[in-house]
Formats: structure tokens, sequence, C-alpha cells
């Protein structure tokens, strides 16, 4: 994934929570859509259907659904360690919790 997405995406998700933005299931497919590995595998024509898609002229085959980046689910999860990027990507993207543990670490 482009380096340019993913402080896109990093920096959406420090500004509104939990969200497939954040989540260690989700895999981009660009800056504003996703797959969620965390669901079993459904049929093509079901996947775009969270984006409000339907009636697609593209095939999709089987695989996992859609999901916009800002949608939020019961399977969140962010096991990432943010304290391991440096603190300018940490200020840019507002990772402020990491940042702080960051600098904590450091007193």
């Amino acid at each position: 994934m482009g380096e340019e997405r993913q402080e896109l995406l990093d920096t959406f998700y420090h500004q509104h929570g939990p969200c497939c933005a954040g989540c260690d299931w989700w895999h981009s497919l660009n800056s504003r859509a996703g797959e969620c590995w965390r669901t079993a595998m459904i049929p093509g024509a079901d996947r775009p259907a969270p984006l409000g898609i339907t009636g697609a002229s593209l095939a999709l085959g089987a695989g996992h659904a859609m999901t916009p980046r800002e949608h939020v689910c019961g399977e969140f999860k962010d096991d990432f360690d943010w304290t391991s990027l440096s603190p300018a990507y940490l200020r840019r993207v507002g990772a402020r919790a990491a940042l702080a543990e960051q600098e904590k670490g450091d007193a």
C-alpha cells in the first residue's frame, strides 16, 4: 500500500476513533474503502452492498465484505504498536496517545 494512502487512513482513524480505517482486520482497496478480512467469504454480488453499491456492471467474485473506512462494528481490533513509529509521523496523523507514551518512556 502506498505511504500516502496509509497516512490518510491513519489520520482519519486518529480523528474519528475506532473504525475500519484503523482496524487490523481491514485491508484498504483505496483511501476510502476496503475489505473486512474478519468477515466470512460472501457472494460477489453482496460484497459492495455496505458501500451502497447495487447492480455494479463490474463482476466481482466471492470474497470479503467491502466497507467504507468510517464503518464501525463490534469486531474492531488495533494491536499495532503505534509507538514504533517516528514522533514526526505520530504528530502528522494525530496519534496523541502514542506520542505521549513515547515521550513518557523517554523521560
